[in-house]
């Protein structure tokens, strides 16, 4: 029955922890049967079998699975097999319906190592056809992913903030062929006809030889994003200081995947699956930042001052060993078993660590752990000297006292001092000028520069708050700028509500100022005809400002200049600088330029 044999040139490769033996392959396959629904006759079985060079094993039989949109018992039988390829230190492994156990996986198996499978795959002669690729930032305002396809990348997209996105996947044309590789798990496949085993055990070999190339040299294309680098190259200076879940793998792993988890708990009837609002809730409850403190030996994670898990590292991985959620008594099963009947069933914490669906940043701010991997991003050699770019300083901000001022009837503008009074009073320099504050906000303040070539359009978010190098003032601010990035087109049907909302003045604390909303730039009807006349130009300047009093352009450059130095920085800096950097990659992502405007 083996000759019969037909697969896809796929599979997932592994770093062999330790030497497999014929009774290791063995115990697998009982394991495999004992675990499956009514297994059948098995149609083939054959154990480390020799090949040239290679040894494989394989295993094929019949079994029950759960029908997935039936909610009653009924089954499907299907069949899976599982091919085992051993060459060197490299061991891999092509499935369909059958997967290798979660113990044997710990024992043998290790990952392959990303740098390795950008050398066999992402060489220097491939032409890139597809990127899947993942933002660095934990900020859960900034884009986290993006997929990009072209007939070739390196001449289609821009690589400035190539250095912020890590490669999760990748599609590249060679002359041998069609490959696609996922890093992270070691995936490799090439577009070919389906294989015999024979011929998968000899292609499984070919790949292997390209991983083994020592010599072989990346594309410098795949270089221009972050970096991955062992986790033993970590210095010992070097601490970790934040620690977030990645709730939208989490998300897509329960609601999107084809191999789809689900949540499960315990309770008197028996075990039952979360709803889709349940599940929903409990991704929602993750989604927060911890804090990392090291305490003598132990990485302890805590989250609003209280102890809230513990971290550990070793040579290859950092593992999550405890994780205090908010739901404890969840549990994650696979959907191929009916509910309550997967025996590989593992608490919600467990599987976060297993998966690999966290974020750890570290002292160094070029540094980022990302699911399974560490990444250096290069945009920070030199001092940070690229962010410092987007910090405008203004004397006139740090005598600010309030952010809007305070308000009384017939008043003709904002106070002096406040924030907005100096945005309005001279640091928006546009022509036509509007407080968008109050209501559906798309910024405090729209300004449009009609006169200059190209025109302009920014967005101003106001923010007053007490020098520091604290992140938590820029939540808020960042999420907003954010969120109404695509507002900055000043086009659509939304228009005509916010014109109307414009003509009036502006109210607030219960008095009714005599503050236009159209700060400068003639009537309702005039600044509509030039706005109309000016955001439809194909040059349009879009640009996005954070305006905070509670922030200083001296202070960030010696943050910067302290790690530059090698020296410590405080692990608030750390979380200013991702959330940031995410709100400035954020807006490059759609074309515009965000700023921001602080002290000196």
């Amino acid at each position: 029955m083996l000759e019969q044999l037909q697969t896809a040139r796929s599979a997932h490769f592994y770093r062999r922890r330790r030497r497999l033996t014929k009774k290791a392959v063995q115990e697998l396959f009982v394991e495999l049967r004992h675990e499956a629904l009514n297994p059948g006759q098995t149609f083939f079985r054959i154990e480390r079998a020799q090949r040239a060079d290679a040894r494989y094993s394989a295993i094929c039989f019949a079994y029950d699975r759960p029908v997935p949109f039936l909610a009653n018992e009924t089954v499907d039988r299907v069949h899976g097999f599982l091919l085992l390829v051993e060459r060197r230190e490299t061991v891999a492994v092509f499935k369909a319906g059958l997967d290798v156990t979660n113990a044997f996986k710990r024992t043998f198996l290790e990952p392959l190592g990303r740098s390795r499978v950008e050398r066999a795959i992402a060489r220097h002669d491939a032409v890139f056809e597809k990127l899947s690729l993942r933002n660095m930032t934990t900020s859960p305002f900034a884009l986290r992913s993006k997929v990009l396809e072209a007939r070739d990348l390196q001449n289609a997209i821009a690589t400035s903030s190539a250095t912020r996105f890590i490669p999760q996947g990748y599609r590249v044309r060679r002359e041998d062929g069609s490959y696609s590789a996922t890093p992270s798990t070691g995936r490799i496949t090439v577009r070919a006809d389906r294989a015999s085993c024979v011929e998968a055990v000899d292609w499984a070999s070919q790949i292997v030889d390209l991983l083994d190339d020592e010599a072989a040299e990346a594309s410098p294309f795949i270089r221009t994003f972050a970096r991955s680098i062992e986790l033993s190259q970590l210095p010992a200076d070097i601490r970790p200081t934040y620690f977030a879940v990645d709730t939208m793998g989490l998300a897509e792993a329960i609601f999107e995947a084809d191999d789809t988890a689900r949540l499960v708990r315990e309770t008197e009837a028996g075990w039952e699956q979360l709803s889709k609002t349940e599940a929903e809730e409990i991704i929602a409850d993750l989604d927060r930042t911890y804090d990392v403190a090291i305490d003598r030996t132990n990485i302890q994670l805590e989250y609003q001052g209280a102890a809230a898990g513990v971290l550990r590292f070793s040579k290859s991985r950092i593992a999550l060993k405890q994780l205090d959620i908010p739901a404890t008594a969840v549990f994650v099963e696979r959907t191929d078993h009916a509910v309550g009947t997967d025996p590989d069933r593992v608490p919600l914490a467990r599987y976060l660590d297993a998966e690999d669906l966290f974020t750890v940043l570290f002292s160094d701010l070029a540094l980022a752990y990302v699911n399974g991997s560490l990444f250096r991003d290069e945009a920070m050699v030199g001092g940070g000297a690229e962010f410092l770019r987007h910090l405008r300083p203004r004397d006139e901000l740090a005598v600010a006292t309030d952010e809007k001022g305070a308000f009384v009837h017939g008043q003709a503008a904002f106070d002096a001092d406040s924030v907005f009074g100096i945005v309005a009073d001279g640091l928006a320099a546009e022509d036509i000028l509007i407080c968008d504050d109050l209501g559906d906000e798309w910024a405090d303040f729209i300004g449009v520069s009609t006169l200059t070539s190209p025109a302009i359009v920014s967005f101003y978010h106001a923010k007053h708050g007490t020098r520091s190098l604290s992140a938590s003032a820029f939540h808020e601010a960042v999420g907003q700028g954010i969120k109404n990035l695509g507002r900055l087109s000043l086009s659509g049907e939304a228009m005509a509500a916010k014109y109307a909302s414009w003509d009036d003045v502006y109210r607030k604390d219960g008095a009714e100022t005599a503050i236009r909303r159209f700060i400068r730039g003639g009537t309702r009807n005039q600044i509509e005809q030039a706005i109309t006349n000016t955001v439809g130009a194909p040059d349009v300047v879009r640009r996005v400002f954070i305006v905070t009093s509670s922030l200083s352009h001296a202070d960030v450059a010696e943050g910067f200049a302290r790690a530059a130095d090698g020296q410590s920085v405080r692990p608030h800096f750390v979380q200013l600088y991702w959330i940031l950097m995410g709100f400035f990659s954020a807006c490059a992502e759609i074309g515009a330029i965000g700023y921001v405007i602080c002290q000196p």
